[in-house]
């Protein structure tokens, strides 16, 4: 249920946005001069406003995203020691069994 209540607003959300960009296509400049209105020094060439709307979702979305995977390079770090040291105690404990590591049994049953 939940799931589907979540396909429904995703759905209305998508409706919606589409209908405000088809009702947004006049073209605007966008200017980086805020000293300049006529002439500015920094502007786009003549875009339609749904174009500039939808770069600026993705360049939000990207920066979001870089974001998120840079914060959550320490815990990617944590894992990749984790499993290093899960990797080191099994070999351990295949060792303290008597048995022989997973990796030479492999490499016999190949040859």
């Amino acid at each position: 249920m939940r799931k589907l209540l979540a396909y429904f607003l995703f759905f209305v959300f998508g409706l919606l946005l589409v209908v405000f960009f088809v009702a947004n296509r006049q073209m605007v400049r966008i200017s980086l001069d805020p000293t300049s209105l006529e002439n500015p020094a920094l502007a786009t060439p003549a875009i339609p406003l749904w174009a500039a709307l939808i770069a600026c979702l993705i360049v939000g979305f990207l920066l979001g995203a870089f974001g998120m995977w840079l914060s959550a390079g320490s815990l990617r770090r944590k894992a990749k020691d984790r499993k290093r040291e899960i990797r080191r105690l099994e070999g351990e404990l295949t060792l303290a069994a008597g048995d022989t590591p997973k990796k030479s049994r492999l490499l016999s049953l190949r040859r």
